[in-house]
């Protein structure tokens, strides 16, 4: 009956109790838990894991598609849709027997696209790309283009589905100074929806030719010398036609990375 990615109904969220952190907002409550350990047997799988989101009337582009590890935003469709907002630290566990009294909301679910997307958000938090520190300083930090590219990609959030970094190749070098470079390749995945393919790849391509251009401007000096960091090239390719061979060969970027900025830097697990 229950699976995973299912909604809890009003009554089963007030009956157990459940309350958004922010506890004015009226929380929405999906299942984390997948389907093959809902099934088991409560004394040997007793209890569920959910997490507790809230209804958000705008959506953030960098929140959509799992592109951020910490917060997803993602739409839910049926007889009234909307958008919910979901913090990856806001879990609980509740006990299967209870949940067992209820039955799942059914006038509001995810897509199987959207499904996907919750099964990656969830795996992301525990399976995140490591770059080298040095490297991380030098972009978020030394230079700020993190934090400049997230806020490019924000008006594209529907578009762009991933952003995938290749640092020296995947080889771990030990840089010193900027005039020691790190080499850079930038990936945009978007995607390419059956009415608006052209338009798709319009923007995607306008967004690379931007994020080239910040990268120059910031670390391209006048004697035509790379600083910190030398971008080889930013390209955008459609999900279509990203082979698993070049998926592979690929780090992806969090638009969330808190973690950069932490001290002392907190690495990641590589994908």
């Amino acid at each position: 009956m229950w699976r995973q990615g299912h909604l809890l109904s009003d009554d089963a969220i007030d009956a157990l109790k459940i309350n958004h952190r922010d506890g004015d907002e009226r929380p929405i409550v999906i299942v984390a838990t997948h389907d093959c350990d809902l099934a088991q047997d409560p004394e040997q799988e007793p209890n569920v894991e959910v997490v507790v989101g809230r209804f958000v009337g705008c959506r953030d582009g960098n929140c959509t598609h799992a592109k951020n590890a910490r917060r997803l935003h993602i739409e839910f469709v049926g007889n009234i849709p909307f958008w919910g907002e979901f913090e990856a630290t806001d879990k609980l566990s509740i006990d299967k027997i209870s949940l067992n009294k209820f039955t799942p909301q059914c006038n509001a679910y995810l897509t199987s696209e959207g499904q996907a997307t919750f099964q990656i958000w969830l795996a992301s938090r525990y399976r995140r790309s490591a770059f080298p520190d040095e490297f991380e300083r030098r972009l978020t930090r030394e230079t700020k283009l993190a934090d400049k590219i997230s806020r490019m990609i924000k008006p594209y959030g529907e578009i762009i589905t991933g952003v995938f970094f290749d640092v020296d190749s995947g080889e771990e070098v030990t840089r010193s100074g900027p005039d020691d470079t790190y080499v850079l390749d930038i990936t945009i995945l978007y995607t390419s929806p059956p009415d608006s393919s052209e338009a798709s790849e319009g923007m995607a391509f306008k967004l690379a030719q931007a994020i080239e251009k910040v990268f120059k401007e910031k670390l391209f000096d006048p004697a035509n010398k790379w600083q910190h960091i030398e971008l080889r090239f930013c390209d955008a390719i459609s999900e279509s036609a990203l082979t698993y061979d070049i998926f592979r060969q690929l780090k992806r970027w969090r638009l969330d990375h808190i973690s950069l900025g932490a001290d002392p830097q907190q690495p990641g697990i590589a994908e």
